[in-house]
């Protein structure tokens, strides 16, 4: 006999396909990330394929030897912090920042399996430690129908018992959240509605602390807004607003309006708008749960319990404030290059200013040294001239001395001439007067 890797029912060695589920015996896994099927983990659970996987963990089909039933095994497994060689079973966290992240979600994770097996109406009945990670090992509800199947194919039922469910769900949650463990993944598949409408819930996403750190799996219309946020913190009112989005499509069989189309405008509809018959009380309290702003959400199982129950309760509205202009990092939203110039320019001027006082510093001390009696060699203007025409004289070019010494000689040379020219003038003044007299006396003597 061989057993069947995905359904684990067993069938005749002669068989390839099984007769249960029609799929194929094979003895490698989906994804080299994965366990190999026929591992046995824990010493009593064997391991089959893979079924489902998302961020936090890998989903196996199992069988536990012991108790001789199928069993779901959820591994830690976050895609960005860890991998696995194939056909190796230990996992391997990556380095630096992720290993950090990693065994910080793997305690998270261990913690709130080993606080989760000891309540009742849900799935995990068993956790331990192996391969460097953590398997959370969860039961098969069989006395049971999903709630999404019932609202698909029973929907009369639903539209009878819908109240009673909505508190069974508070009633299982309420004690969980207590302990401070998020469910992070109520949806209509993840509710398992037994005879006497008291539910099951199962398939817990782990995700209180992991949202933090990586991304987490959401469900479209379930999950609140805060769930698509990496990096924020989930509180148990995020499972409140999955609820309240249980108890709309229950309401008026449409699936909430996504919170990702809500956050960019709300158009989800009151459910009297629809024409369903509500109280005016009941549907402020399902409004006031679906709210998409976490901090004025109804906060606690409890308090949305006690809103649906009070005929006073009144819709809290939110009151629209004018957007603010978010502030401008200008050192992250430019380039590198852009902002160097800019620090670079700045000590430039800086420096300049710098410059410029000490030299206008130096100037003053320098003033302030000069004696009060010291006589200007400034050019006072001659009368006559205007006070440009003493620029323009000092403007005109200055004689060499070679040339002023040449002037100097000849001018000598001229008057030293005029005085000899003057010289002999005058002795030919004295002579002429003798040669006068001389001529009188021979006139006087030829007589």
């Amino acid at each position: 006999m061989r057993r069947c890797m995905y359904c684990m029912n067993e069938y005749g060695d002669e068989l390839s396909v099984c007769p249960e589920c029609g799929k194929e015996h094979t003895s490698s896994p989906l994804s080299n990330r994965h366990l190999m099927p026929g591992k046995l983990l824990n010493g009593k659970y064997t391991v089959g394929c893979s079924l489902d996987h998302n961020s936090i963990f890998v989903t196996y089909a199992a069988w536990d030897n012991e108790k001789k039933e199928k069993v779901l095994i959820d591994e830690y497994l976050p895609a960005n912090l860890s991998d696995r060689e194939k056909g190796e079973s230990n996992v391997h966290s990556r380095s630096g920042e992720s290993a950090d992240k990693y065994y910080a979600g793997l305690s998270a994770f261990a913690d709130e399996c080993r606080d989760l097996i000891k309540f009742k109406n849900i799935d995990v009945t068993d956790g331990f430690s192996e391969n460097n990670t953590f398997y959370v090992v969860r039961k098969i509800i069989e006395n049971g129908r999903t709630l999404s199947d019932l609202i698909d194919n029973e929907y009369e039922y639903i539209s009878t018992h819908r109240s009673n469910i909505i508190v069974s769900i508070i009633k299982t949650i309420s004690p969980i959240h207590e302990a401070g463990i998020i469910h992070g993944n109520i949806c209509p598949d993840t509710v398992i509605v037994r005879e006497d409408n008291s539910v099951v819930l199962t398939d817990f996403a782990f995700c209180g602390f992991m949202s933090r750190i990586i991304p987490v799996y959401t469900n479209e219309g379930y999950s609140p807004l805060e769930q698509y946020i990496l990096g924020s913190r989930l509180r148990v009112s995020a499972d409140v607003y999955s609820i309240a989005a249980l108890y709309y499509e229950m309401l008026t069989g449409e699936i909430p309006v996504s919170a990702l189309e809500r956050e960019k405008q709300d158009t989800l509809i009151p459910p009297s708008i629809l024409g369903i018959k509500i109280r005016p009380s009941m549907e402020n309290a399902l409004m006031n749960a679906l709210n998409i702003k976490a901090e004025n959400r109804t906060q606690t199982v409890h308090e949305f319990y006690s809103q649906l129950k009070n005929k006073d309760t009144v819709r809290h509205w939110e009151r629209v404030k004018k957007a603010e202009k978010p502030p401008v990092d200008f050192y992250t939203k430019k380039n590198f290059w852009f902002k160097t110039l800019i620090v670079a320019m700045v000590l430039l001027m800086i420096f300049s200013v710098v410059v410029i006082a000490f030299e206008a510093l130096s100037i003053k001390k320098a003033a302030e040294n000069t004696s009060d009696t010291e006589v200007s060699t400034e050019k006072i203007p001659e009368e006559g001239d205007s006070f440009w025409d003493v620029f323009r004289k000092e403007e005109e070019p200055e004689e060499t001395t070679e040339l002023k010494d040449d002037d100097t000689g000849r001018k000598a040379d001229e008057n030293k001439k005029a005085e000899n020219k003057k010289d002999d003038n005058k002795k030919d003044e004295e002579k002429k007067p003798q040669k006068d007299n001389v001529t009188s006396e021979a006139a006087v003597n030829v007589d």
